[in-house]
Order: structure tokens, then C-alpha cells, then sequence
């Protein structure tokens, strides 16, 4: 028993976990005509996901100099926004917070977040059990959900 109890603590030092998942919340702030995104994400498994680029050692003395840049260049293959056109954000900055990367990203021009399409794929070309929780907010609009799993199509959401 003990040996086993051991064995679980060593796995549990090492960062491995049961589930995968991902949060990005995307809320609409009509005065600025914004859509900000803030993306909740495992750091070490973003890490892992970047780590025949570079390392990015998040959070460390060592942290990568071009980590934001990578990690952003990581999101424009793995999150799709369409709203009458391809939307394009811009990398406002993170932040770690223990195990979890905060990521902030910011789309311009946005007067409603009506008939947003979404497409999110983070991290399940690693992880096959990954889901990517996706809710978009809005002033005086009920919040909408949808979880995106390996081989989801994009998903619009509509008011």
C-alpha cells in the first residue's frame, strides 16, 4: 500500500492530471467596442505543447524572451473568430497564477458579439481528451456556453 500511495505522489509531483480543459471567456464591453479574451490554460501543458519550439519556462528567471510572441503564434493556429470576417486580435499580455497561464487577448471594432463564430482547438492535437470551454459575455446579454472537443466543428453563437 504504501509503495502504491508513493508511486501516486510521485505521478502527482510530475504535473500529470485526469483532465484537460481549457477556459477562454470572451466578453463584449460595448463602450470600448471590444471583445476581450481572457484564456485559462494548464501551464505546464501549453509548455508541453511548445516544447519542440522552444522552452518557454513560464514564469521563471528563465522564461523564453519571445514566450508571448510564441504563445500567440500558437493561439492564431488553434483559435479561429469569425464575424463577417475573420477577426484578429491583439496580445494585451499573461500572467501565472500557480499551474494556471492567464492569457489576454483583445479584438477591436466589435459593436455586438451577435453571431460570433468560434473554432478551438488548443491543445488537442496533444491531448486527446482535451475540451475547450468557450463563453462569450455580454452587457445585458445572457452568457453562452459551448465546450469544444477533439473533431468539433466551429460553433456560432447567436442571440
Amino acid at each position: 500500500m504504501k509503495t502504491f500511495l508513493l508511486a501516486i505522489g510521485i505521478l502527482g509531483a510530475f504535473g500529470l492530471h485526469d483532465f484537460f480543459v481549457s477556459i477562454l471567456t470572451i466578453r463584449h464591453t460595448p463602450a470600448a467596442q471590444t471583445l476581450d479574451l481572457t484564456w485559462r490554460i494548464t501551464a505546464h501543458d501549453i509548455e508541453h505543447a511548445l516544447e519542440n519550439v522552444a522552452p518557454l519556462k513560464l514564469g521563471s528567471e528563465k522564461e523564453h524572451p519571445k514566450a508571448d510572441s510564441i504563445l500567440n503564434a500558437y493561439f492564431k493556429q488553434h483559435l479561429v473568430l469569425f464575424q463577417e470576417k475573420q477577426l484578429t486580435w491583439t496580445w494585451i499580455g499573461k500572467e501565472l497564477d500557480g499551474e494556471t497561464l492567464y492569457c489576454y487577448l483583445q479584438v477591436d471594432s466589435i459593436t455586438a458579439p451577435n453571431h460570433l463564430l468560434v473554432k478551438n482547438t488548443l491543445l488537442q492535437d496533444l491531448f486527446y481528451e482535451q475540451q475547450n470551454l468557450v463563453h462569450v459575455e455580454g452587457e445585458k446579454l445572457p452568457t453562452r456556453s459551448h465546450t469544444f472537443i477533439q473533431g468539433s466543428r466551429p460553433y456560432t453563437f447567436v442571440w
